[in-house]
């Protein structure tokens, strides 16, 4: 992403504040151009077709049929398929704002403990494999579907209940399962999340490819042709990502001004910042300071 570019929304607007479950059944792209953005609620998502990645937490998740990643809350992130006629993206997304949940989770202590961990917990894995449990989630969501319920129905938020936690019960079995796996097969990291880890300790300050490149022991040629092979992105498009989430979460927590804002996450230009910050997100800074967003850091 470049300030030319038609850069889309880094906040996902589905607005879960009007109703808090938000599901999308066997999705079907037969091309699929991702952006890094973030989400109000947590997300599951569900591979059941296609072969690609998610970057996020400056990491490289890599994704195939079976894959189900849980998001956290404002999590920045980009999902990459390279997807076609032949090697269509399937997916089936349930996106829920958590605190509808607390409630009913109270009485079960064991579910209560993974839906915590995975709302606000520090993981360190964010993809299972679900095998052959890939078939009962399905059913599960199936049946919430048949029901045909709509948000004036009397049953719905009930239904949706309770098809989220048995979501949740069935992966907190997978995540306890694959735990001592993925603990015990640690590979080498890549160079795209090295590159992320260096943005994440300096995008406050200018960008410096020359120092980047240099860090890294490579060119700078080779730095950016990695990250874009990869990633499937640009460096320039995940730095500026990073530094309007950071911008975000300091128009809702801060009472800067908002020039301070740009400063203090590398945009010292401030009609560059207002004219990039409406772009991505969508909203001047100002405006955005007056939404009743709430960010996490």
């Amino acid at each position: 992403m470049t300030e030319r570019g038609a850069l889309p929304m880094l906040l996902a607007q589905f607005q879960l504040d009007k109703n808090p479950f938000y599901l999308v059944y066997r999705d079907y792209s037969e091309s699929y151009k991702g952006f890094y953005h973030y989400h109000q609620g947590i997300e599951l998502l569900l591979i059941h077709r296609g072969r690609g990645h998610a970057v996020l937490n400056q990491k490289m998740y890599h994704l195939e049929a079976g894959s189900l990643l849980c998001l956290q809350p404002f999590q920045l992130h980009r999902v990459h398929f390279e997807a076609s006629e032949d090697s269509p993206y399937e997916r089936t997304i349930l996106k829920f704002e958590p605190t509808v949940l607390v409630a009913a989770l109270r009485m079960f202590p064991a579910a209560n403990r993974f839906f915590e961990y995975l709302w606000k917990g520090n993981l360190t894995n964010q993809v299972v494999s679900t095998g052959a449990a890939e078939a009962y989630i399905m059913q599960i969501i199936s049946h919430f579907k048949s029901k045909n319920l709509t948000l004036t129905d009397a049953e719905y938020y009930e239904a949706a209940t309770m098809m989220t936690i048995q979501v949740l019960d069935c992966i907190r079995s997978l995540w306890r399962e694959q735990a001592q796996t993925d603990s015990a097969a640690a590979r080498p990291e890549r160079h795209s999340e090295k590159i992320m880890q260096w943005i994440e300790a300096n995008y406050t300050t200018p960008f410096d490819l020359d120092k980047l490149a240099k860090e890294l022991h490579l060119s700078k040629h080779h730095v950016s042709h990695l990250f874009s092979s990869e990633t499937g992105s640009s460096i320039t498009d995940y730095l500026m990502s990073r530094r309007i989430r950071q911008a975000c979460w300091l128009l809702n927590t801060e009472s800067l001004p908002i020039e301070q804002v740009g400063i203090q996450v590398g945009i010292a230009n401030f009609s560059y910042f207002c004219r990039l910050f409406k772009k991505i997100t969508g909203y001047t800074p100002l405006q955005y300071r007056t939404l009743s967003f709430t960010i996490p850091r």
